[in-house]
């Protein structure tokens, strides 16, 4: 086990040492999480079984099992493909198949945690739900609790917190399995964690490790090992949260749960940023890296891209932190290709609504049941009566059904009329956003282009007469008083040509005027700024047209972070490369969905000026984990 307590200015080099050969002697059967192999963590036992069959119930239930170790050991890819070969049996071999409805379960519960593991958040939210929709809940109560815990998972993962804690506050409610009321509050401890609500979540892991503490469950335990020093991390007890993410490494290595592995060395990795260890920190982030890259796992890949960015931005190393950007995007385009958002949106509604019409049938059978036994407790004599009642429900149920349909009618109609209304007034402002830019462009033009005339015709023609009028030798004092009504012309034609050009580009570096206006933005806001230009001196002989555009730009993205963003700190970033200019803009706000993003004025008119400028915007975004604003502009060759 790697021991860094107390004192650590220990020299890194002899630290690299320690966890290079605690991660070789720790376990040498699982020496290719630093070369690239998948693990064999499966038994012998279950492959010959599989090989020794070919009857289509016992290879079902096999391929399931099979899966589900791979599950375990965070193998997301392989997983995929039994739940695959599950739902192919059912779709093939239907008639030899004893229990179509729970392989069906089963295979959607293996797609969902795999996907769910290679960080295709949305293809794990349509299998969880296909599945669940697809169960019933009496006959396979495990398997539907499972997928509706795994459903409830990836909303957490996708930062969906209100619809996982209503899940989670239901199975909590109506379940007596210890494994599902811990697993509960152990996702409703992450949910507080990541809202940096401390004390909730060290009550939800607390009752997570007494509910486990009889219970055989290693790989749950290690995630509360892992969470605790999260946790101390973010208290700042840092020996401590070395302490629990060394002990989770271990262990982890030791029980062949790789994902959690790589969880715990990204963690170690953070801290030893954060105390400026950087050449530790890029040896773990790095070795995660790896890992992360060979079991396919896209999403635990953006956060190790970006807390490397970090350690390289922290360390000056500008251009290293760049490319980790671009390789960040890469990964995060690779996720989005991979999605199908309108199918999974249209699953969800279909899942909602046959819950809501299971809802109704179970309301319509207990209202029967309770008719009956009524029916069953009257009279002969009052079967007239009854006969009437009998004619009259149905009569009553068309009326309420009738009123049902006028009413969602009505409320169609009206959000129909506020959407048209939605749609105008979008129009309309985009119209008086392309005027108000046009006017602006015209003005700024016609502005360079009278100051160009003054100076070059107007101006060029007073000097002309001035330096004739110095030759004359005759009549000193009308040469004098002529020069003198020549000179104060000319002075005030250059004054009014300097006027119509903003001066401040002119006289001024471009970075200290960004710095200017970064330190008053300090001064009236407690947004904590950090700013960085990465080379100077090329960015300050940038042209003054782009340098104008480019100050506006930022101006425009600080005014809507620190209006809208909540955010707590920002960071701006400019480099040139490669005849690129970049610029990087991130905030640790409340971030948004980037495809249900409603563009207001401010972004419009920034993408109206990048239009001109033929540059390129990128947004990544995701709720309640900020935004990072990507833009980058060709350059001229010069």
């Amino acid at each position: 086990m790697i021991i860094i307590q107390g004192n650590r200015s220990i020299v890194y080099a002899i630290a690299a040492t320690i966890l290079f050969n605690f991660i070789t002697n720790a376990q040498e059967s699982v020496r290719f999480q630093a070369y690239g192999h998948t693990p064999d963590v499966i038994s012998d036992t279950l492959y010959k079984a599989l090989m020794n069959t070919s009857e289509t119930n016992e290879r079902a239930n096999l391929f399931y099992h099979i899966g589900n170790e791979h599950q375990k050991h965070g193998n997301g890819d392989s997983t995929i493909y039994y739940g695959n070969l599950i739902n192919s049996l059912v779709s093939l071999k239907s008639k030899e198949l004893k229990n179509i409805q729970l392989n069906k379960a089963r295979g959607h519960l293996l797609l969902g945690k795999g996907n769910y593991l290679n960080g295709l958040l949305d293809e794990a939210l349509k299998a969880y739900i296909e599945g669940a929709s697809q169960t019933n809940f009496s006959e396979y109560a495990k398997e539907h609790i499972n997928l509706k815990m795994g459903l409830a998972e990836t909303y957490v993962q996708k930062g969906s917190y209100k619809e996982a804690k209503v899940i989670f506050s239901e199975l909590l409610q109506n379940s007596t399995d210890n494994t599902i009321r811990a697993r509960s509050n152990f996702y409703l401890g992450t949910i507080a964690l990541q809202r940096e609500d401390i004390d909730l979540a060290k009550k939800y892991f607390e009752s997570t490790k007494t509910i486990l503490s009889d219970m055989d469950s290693p790989r749950l335990k290690l995630w509360v090992n892992l969470s605790f020093g999260r946790l101390a991390a973010m208290e700042n007890k840092n020996d401590h949260a070395f302490t629990f993410f060394e002990n989770t490494m271990a262990a982890a290595l030791d029980q062949k749960y790789f994902d959690i592995y790589t969880e715990a060395v990204l963690d170690y990795g953070k801290v030893c940023t954060k105390l400026e260890q950087f050449q530790m920190a890029e040896m773990a982030l790095s070795m995660a890296y790896a890992n992360a890259m060979q079991w396919n796992r896209l999403e635990l890949q953006k956060k190790i891209i970006n807390s490397l960015r970090i350690t390289y931005q922290k360390k000056g190393d500008f251009e290293n932190a760049y490319n980790l950007m671009t390789q960040y995007l890469r990964v995060s385009n690779q996720i989005l290709e991979q999605q199908n958002s309108k199918a999974i949106k249209e699953i969800e509604i279909k899942y909602q609504t046959l819950q809501k019409e299971n809802q109704i049938y179970e309301l319509k059978e207990e209202q029967l049941a309770k008719q009956s036994e009524i029916e069953r407790q009257k009279t002969i004599k009052k079967a007239f009566l009854y006969g009437f009642l009998v004619l009259l429900v149905p009569i009553i149920a068309l009326l309420f059904v009738y009123y049902q349909k006028l009413q969602t009618q009505s409320q169609l109609n009206q959000q129909q009329e506020e959407l048209n209304s939605q749609k105008i007034a979008s129009l309309l402002s985009s119209q008086e956003l392309e005027l108000a830019r046009a006017s602006l462009d015209a003005q700024q033009e016609e502005r360079y282009r009278i100051a160009k005339q003054l100076h070059d015709s107007i101006g060029g023609n007073l000097a002309g007469i001035k330096l004739q009028l110095a030759n004359l030798k005759e009549d000193a004092k009308f040469q004098k008083e002529v020069m003198a009504q020549v000179n104060d012309t000319y002075e005030l034609v250059r004054d009014i040509s300097h006027d119509l050009v903003p001066k401040k580009f002119n006289q001024n570096a471009f970075i200290s005027l960004l710095e200017n206006y970064i330190n008053q933005l300090k001064k009236n806001s407690k947004v904590e700024i950090a700013f960085s230009a990465h080379p100077e001196e090329a960015i300050n002989n940038l042209e003054p047209k782009l340098k104008v555009e480019l100050y506006q730009i930022i101006q425009e993205l600080f005014t809507n972070t620190i209006k809208h963003a909540e955010a707590n700190s920002v960071e701006a970033h400019l480099n040139i490369h490669d005849g690129l200019f970049q610029l990087i803009f991130e905030d640790d706000g409340k971030g948004f969905e980037v495809e249900n993003l409603r563009k207001g004025i401010g972004l419009k008119n920034i993408e109206n000026r990048l239009h001109n400028l033929n540059a390129k915007l990128m947004l990544d975004s995701t709720p309640n984990r900020g935004t990072v604003v990507t833009i980058e502009i060709p350059l001229k060759d010069s």
